[in-house]
């Protein structure tokens, strides 16, 4: 989940929102300037409940931000790298750099995030009980976000994978099990199956009590689900690449050009002759950028002819590169980050190679014919040995 408007950051942690956030943001103060409001107070002006109704929606998305941070600090201080926090239309999500190494890290970054929820909403239900008398407009807001965040607290511990309560149930049959994998496998199952209910009881109530109501319960369950199942091809696709170095599946003698070549004969002679989308450029043995599809495109087609690889290519200061015995997980996961389809193999300075995605993805694909092919029980759980080369939204919660 990418952030379309940055926010700021917190201990280098990218606070942002996504588009779909403010779709939520919108929804919610209408709801509350149109129908709560008035209900709980009919004597306000039309201006007082909409100026209400926006900082109510503005503070519970601060809680919002303040949960997932809950969840952020504990993650840094168990050595868990975080890179941002980004609201969306389902809530928030914190996007950590990789999972946690025990079963107890897990349940304390897990439990972190409803425990300061939980804070919120007491202290917010402390306050309105002193305010209320006072004011009416501050009385309104606390009070609806105490309410709110007691009930985030309640969703979320509901042990549906990835909500956090499914998180603390992956911890507790992590411990249990003792395997991480299978921990998982188990929360995801359960995530699924809860999805579905929160989408069939959507339906539900969709045609026989509330259209909106029942719409918005279905979109959350069919999230849950969603977002189990993907947990449970995210264990399939760390399993099969586990233990699997970028030596393995790079290929060893790509197709260079030369930094001088013109941008027209780069086309007709690698990319149209050879189907090269992504292009190494050396000089000598050193390699100096990548020039690719998305580059060539960025220079108008007349100007081909006069434009060399150079002037189009991605220096090698701003590509992402990697050396042959890097693990390959991490380099898969940086490529979807950074939305690049290849990344260099360097060692000592020099071009050994090009891992690109369509040789992973043929991989995984061969694996996973192969792991069918196993009789039942014969290790389905073992990934089969590779030739050799050539010569984890995190916690997130529904507002």
């Amino acid at each position: 989940m990418t952030a379309s408007i940055k926010l700021g950051s917190f201990r280098g942690i990218e606070i942002g929102v996504h588009w779909s956030w403010l779709i939520v943001f919108g929804l919610l103060t209408w709801s509350l300037a149109d129908g709560m409001l008035p209900a709980y107070d009919p004597g306000w002006s039309t201006a007082a409940y909409w100026v209400v109704a926006a900082v109510a929606s503005l503070l519970l998305f601060a809680s919002v931000v303040a949960h997932e941070l809950g969840h952020s600090v504990v993650a840094l201080s168990r050595g868990v790298p975080v890179k941002s926090i980004t609201l969306f239309i389902f809530g928030g999500v914190a996007a950590i750099g990789k999972e946690p190494e025990s079963a107890g890290d897990e349940f304390k970054i897990a439990i972190a995030g409803p425990a300061v929820s939980l804070a919120i909403g007491v202290i917010s239900l402390l306050l309105w009980a002193i305010l209320s008398p006072v004011s009416d407009y501050l009385g309104a807001v606390v009070g609806y976000l105490g309410l709110t965040n007691l009930l985030l607290v309640a969703f979320n511990l509901i042990p549906g994978y990835p909500l956090d309560g499914g998180r603390v149930f992956r911890a507790i049959a992590w411990r249990v099990t003792g395997s991480a994998e299978r921990a998982t496998q188990i929360a995801a199952t359960v995530g699924v199956g809860i999805g579905m209910l929160f989408l069939l009881g959507g339906i539900v109530l969709a045609l026989f009590v509330n259209v909106v109501s029942g719409i918005w319960l279905a979109a959350i369950g069919w999230f849950l689900e969603s977002a189990a199942r993907q947990s449970t091809a995210q264990v399939g696709l760390e399993r099969a690449l586990a233990g699997v170095r970028v030596a393995t599946l790079m290929d060893p003698q790509p197709v260079v050009v030369a930094p001088g070549l013109a941008l027209d004969e780069m086309v007709d002679h690698y990319v149209l002759a050879r189907s090269a989308r992504g292009l190494p450029v050396v000089d000598g043995e050193r390699l100096v950028g990548l020039i690719t599809l998305t580059d060539v495109r960025r220079v108008p087609r007349q100007h081909w002819g006069a434009q060399t690889v150079a002037d189009a290519m991605t220096p090698l200061d701003q590509l992402v590169t990697t050396t042959p015995d890097a693990p390959l997980m991490p380099m898969l996961q940086a490529m979807a980050a950074r939305d690049v389809h290849q990344i260099p193999v360097v060692e000592d300075g020099k071009l050994v190679g090009l891992l690109t995605r369509n040789g992973i993805i043929q991989y995984l694909q061969l694996h996973e014919e192969l792991r069918q092919g196993e009789p039942a029980g014969a290790g389905s759980s073992e990934r089969p040995s590779a030739p050799a080369a050539g010569g984890r939204r995190r916690a997130e919660h529904a507002p």
